[in-house]
């Protein structure tokens, strides 16, 4: 593996002007640029911030279920057995 070794360095790492306008560098990552905002003294402002939110929420279901039975038993025989037994089930799902 090839390796580089700078020999000849100040040991001062403190920069002047000019030195520091040479340096030039590949570019960064110019991706993350601006995720870290300076900080910036509060100014005054000429009114009041106001947040309005207009949030709708309407739900409606409606339901309307009629349920009709009539049972007529007619022509029993004498000491007859008969059972009867209505049912009505009904359902509405909203999703």
């Amino acid at each position: 593996m090839a390796s580089i070794t700078v020999n000849d360095l100040s040991l001062n790492l403190a920069l002047d002007r000019k030195a520091m306008a040479a340096i030039r560098g590949g570019g960064g990552a110019p991706w993350v640029y601006g995720w870290i905002q300076p900080y910036v003294r509060e100014t005054p402002s000429i009114g009041p911030v106001v947040n309005l939110y207009d949030i709708s929420n309407n739900f409606y279901a409606n339901q309307m279920i009629n349920t009709f039975q009539s049972v007529d038993v007619r022509n029993t025989g004498a000491n007859s057995n008969i059972n009867v037994s209505p049912d009505a089930r009904s359902r509405n799902d909203t999703v």
